[in-house]
């Protein structure tokens, strides 16, 4: 895996991906970021949330609607993709399943291979979430996450976080990676997009999955993630 600076994320103007331009756009990070936005107030917001920071740029583009192609060029010159777009249960095969399976396409006529991917917590797992009440956002998680792993796996330095229930509390830097019978809590939208900022670089992290709480582990700790 090679160094990432210049980082591309869609979603950036949903809860986490604003924690995360947060991030990128501060003084002490080492980042530059596009934020993919849907419209100009988005852009607005981007702008405001990153104190007009020459560190981050957007760029307009609909996930849903826009093909392989023009996620491609908006792809091109980065390092890494981060996907932590979702359509809030209103549009799930196009944007978390579709416009994911996208983005892994672009990425590789791109040839950007640094992927990280906000999935949710035991998607893998269809005994957890076949009764769940948003049964349908897990399947479309599921399937995302099984073409990453299977089709894009020689194609790709991805990474899949899959959070448990998203609070918006204040960050605590601490999580817990889950084991598959572990019970799934809580944790702050604002750690998870510390999760992301930190896997970036992290080698360790490459062709794995998460499923994570809040917990214990320092997130800055590379080795929360060995």
């Amino acid at each position: 895996m090679s160094l990432v600076k210049n980082i591309i994320v869609f979603g950036a103007h949903g809860k986490v991906g604003q924690n995360l331009i947060r991030l990128l756009s501060a003084k002490t990070s080492p980042y530059t970021a596009t934020a993919v936005v849907r419209n100009s107030d988005q852009a607005s917001k981007i702008a405001e949330i990153s104190s007009n920071s020459p560190k981050v740029s957007t760029a307009l583009l609909s996930i849903d609607s826009a093909n392989v192609s023009d996620i491609a060029d908006a792809i091109h010159g980065h390092d890494a993709v981060v996907f932590t777009a979702g359509s809030g249960g209103k549009n799930l095969l196009q944007v978390d399943l579709d416009g994911a399976v996208k983005t892994f396409e672009a990425s590789v006529i791109s040839n950007v291979k640094r992927y990280v991917l906000v999935s949710a917590i035991y998607a893998d797992n269809r005994d957890l979430f076949e009764k769940s009440p948003i049964r349908n956002y897990y399947i479309a998680k599921h399937y995302a996450d099984r073409i990453l792993q299977a089709e894009f796996k020689d194609e790709l330095d991805y990474t899949i976080l899959k959070p448990s229930r998203l609070t918006d509390e204040p960050g605590t830097g601490k999580i817990k990676i889950l084991e598959a019978d572990d019970e799934a809590g809580d944790v702050t939208r604002e750690d998870v997009a510390k999760v992301i900022y930190e896997v970036l670089n992290n080698k360790l992290t490459v062709h794995r999955s998460y499923d994570f709480n809040n917990g214990e582990s320092s997130i800055s700790d590379a080795d929360t993630f060995r």
